[in-house]
């Protein structure tokens, strides 16, 4: 059988029991919250910058990660876990990850190797530090202290998740305390999932979260299906019209560890951004996009649709304008010139869902507290300014490959796609040296683009600082005390 990380189709129930027998078990040697989100309601992150580079502070830290790595959630676990809550709603407890800098490794006197083939270190090696011109993204002197330290570089995060808020605190507090001889926590992020009225999880704008996602395991798959069917979202005659196929193979996502065993140990990279929405802005300018547009009542939703792709529902918007149908099955074949969903729409520059474009898997968590939940529908003036966003995290088997082809080629240039060039991502995207383009939006079902009526949306998010990391296999970090350089 393939390496897990050559995988190109989703793993069935053969390929599982084949990967349960494997002696080397590389489903248990692999990360959670790869190919399965861990699916917990809090989380902290933890960035940590070790201060000691003599031989045994080095150490030190090393026997700390053999300590921590036992207590690392598998993809294995998660996967299990996931099958016992949906068969007896039974909910796991406290999820662990950890994650390593190019300088981490480099602290750990493990250099991370640029010549093995398949790796796609070079972005990784560099930092996202130095993408900043390539991005467009804010001077590091901009960002929050705790990533912009030249002096201090982030080295290592953990990722701690629980559904219980106390649970989670208590693990990042006893996990601060166990590093505080040889670390400095940099900085220390607490997440949130974000419901609406209908306890749906939503992201700060107010639109739902989490919506498209690749999935790795037929098994959820055919959960995906039957979720709809019981909630009648699932047509299958809209099947068989609007096709999308959200099955990937493991290697989309994930490469050899290049400190892990040879041809069985898997990692990913992870791009983290923290990334603050200015919601009240957002809100102001979605309400005047509608005035512009003529929409009043509940026509005036269509407004912030037409900016994220989706109603804040969920239901796509080259589908049907209202009719509340939060699939992902769909494709923009039969709009091509976005008469009905804007070919600036944050969901459709990011992700047209064309052969060729990069796929990423998304991980994030909304961060921030707000005087007054969505459930409890703010007014304009209660809306946050600043202090909220998305801890943005996805991992891919290459960063300069899928994610920064995404923020670069797609997101901030307005003249992707080229034949319309309709101005940059009104959500993410970052203007550089060709500007924001022009946005034209259709105030009716079908408007021929040139009917379509300009208006200037974006600037409503704003990055705040990060990192690239590597995800390595937990046979690594179990062994990493005993593990050489590569030469």
């Amino acid at each position: 059988m393939a390496n897990l990380y050559a995988l190109t189709h989703p793993l069935n129930d053969v390929t599982l029991k084949v990967l349960r027998g494997d002696p080397q078990k590389p489903l248990e040697s692999l990360q959670g919250n790869i190919l399965q989100g861990h699916g917990r309601e809090r989380s902290v992150q933890i960035f940590l910058h070790f201060n000691r580079n003599e031989q045994e502070a080095v150490k030190q830290v090393k026997q700390w990660i053999m300590r921590l790595a036992h207590h690392i959630t598998s993809a294995q676990q998660q996967f299990d876990e996931i099958q016992q809550y949906r068969q007896k709603k039974i909910r796991a407890g406290l999820f662990r990850s950890f994650f390593l800098s190019a300088n981490g490794y480099e602290y750990l006197q493990l250099p991370f190797p640029q010549h093995i083939p398949g790796l796609g270190s070079e972005a990784f090696l560099r930092g996202m530090k130095a993408a900043q011109h390539r991005l467009n993204d804010p001077a590091p002197q901009y960002w929050e202290k705790g990533y912009q330290d030249q002096e201090h570089p982030l080295h290592a995060m953990v990722l701690l998740a629980d559904d219980d808020p106390d649970a989670v605190l208590w693990a990042a507090n006893k996990l601060c305390d166990e590093v505080k001889a040889y670390a400095q926590v940099c900085a220390m992020e607490h997440g949130k999932v974000l419901r609406n009225a209908q306890d749906k999880s939503i992201e700060h704008f107010g639109y739902a979260d989490g919506l498209s996602q690749p999935l790795f395991f037929q098994s959820d798959l055919e959960w995906e299906k039957q979720q709809g069917e019981r909630t009648h979202l699932w047509d299958p005659e809209r099947e068989k019209t609007h096709v999308w196929d959200p099955g990937a193979g493991p290697n989309l996502a994930l490469v050899p560890d290049p400190y892990g065993r040879e041809g069985c140990d898997s990692g990913s990279y992870l791009v983290f951004r923290k990334l603050e929405q200015n919601v009240r802005a957002f809100k102001r300018w979605e309400y005047s996009l509608a005035r512009a547009l003529g929409l009043t009542g509940e026509d005036a939703k269509r407004a912030g649709a037409l900016a994220i792709g989706r109603f804040e529902d969920g239901t796509p918007v080259v589908l049907q304008p209202t009719d509340g149908w939060p699939t992902n099955s769909f494709t923009y074949d039969e709009d091509p010139d976005g008469v009905r969903c804007p070919l600036q729409a944050h969901i459709r520059k990011v992700n047209p869902r064309q052969p060729g474009i990069p796929r990423i898997v998304r991980r994030g968590i909304p961060y921030g507290e707000r005087k007054k939940e969505p459930k409890n529908k703010p007014s304009l003036q209660e809306l946050p300014t600043d202090g909220v966003g998305l801890l943005f995290m996805c991992y891919q088997k290459s960063i300069a490959k899928q994610f920064e082809v995404l923020q670069y080629a797609l997101a901030n240039n307005p003249r992707f796609p080229a034949k319309q060039a309709p101005g940059i991502d009104p959500l993410i995207g970052q203007p550089g040296s060709d500007g924001v383009g022009q946005h034209k939006w259709p105030a009716h079902w079908k408007e021929p683009r040139e009917r379509q009526k300009p208006f200037d949306f974006h600037g409503f998010v704003t990055l705040k600082g990060g990192e690239y990391f590597f995800a390595p296999s937990i046979y690594f970090l179990k062994h990493i005390e005993h593990i050489k350089p590569k030469p």
